[in-house]
């Protein structure tokens, strides 16, 4: 389902489910990453949900499930401030991130060329940047919503780079809205 009006990344508390018709496959991002081909394999059969909360406008709370496999949940907790925090993942291990609102004309070449909705949030993205503890790999992510065949939905763009082979791709994920 489409994003309604009101959800905005202001206002993007709600249940999400990723359509993986409309996004990039994201298993060679797992791969990049040094996730087991079996942990892949599951993960690319599997139906992915967010759950998000946001007690203000610069925190957000996302719960990442996968159903109809044992991959443990992930959650991700973003204050936006840029600043560094350290957390552990049960899949990837000790991890640092950081976020912050960023202008779509400031977030870079790759970003800024993608269809954002720039009457969205007043033109403005939810920059997230992830890194594997030894700095192994790392993502840039940037959140916002985009018309997708004819639809406004909410999207992550994100570009992964693995700092030991030197390999870099970037990939799309669209979600539908399931309620709030």
């Amino acid at each position: 389902m489409a994003a309604p009006p009101h959800k905005t990344l202001h206002n993007i508390a709600g249940r999400w489910t990723l359509n993986k018709s409309l996004s990039d496959p994201f298993t060679p991002v797992l791969n990049l990453q040094g996730v087991n081909g079996l942990i892949r394999s599951i993960a690319s059969h599997t139906s992915v949900h967010l759950n998000i909360t946001q007690p203000s406008p610069d925190e957000i709370h996302l719960q990442q499930t996968a159903t109809g496999a044992s991959i443990p949940a992930v959650t991700e907790d973003w204050i936006l401030d840029w600043k560094w925090r350290e957390g552990q993942d049960p899949l990837f291990g000790e991890m640092k991130g950081r976020a912050r609102w960023i202008e779509i004309d400031k977030a870079g070449i790759g970003v800024e060329e993608a269809g954002w909705d720039r009457e969205c949030d007043g033109g403005l993205l939810m920059q997230a940047e992830g890194n594997k503890r030894d700095d192994e790999w790392g993502g840039m992510h940037f959140w916002g919503f985009e018309v997708v065949e004819g639809e406004r939905r909410y999207v992550r763009r994100i570009f992964m780079a693995n700092n030991k082979t030197g390999e870099n791709m970037s990939v799309r994920m669209v979600y539908n809205f399931d309620g709030e």
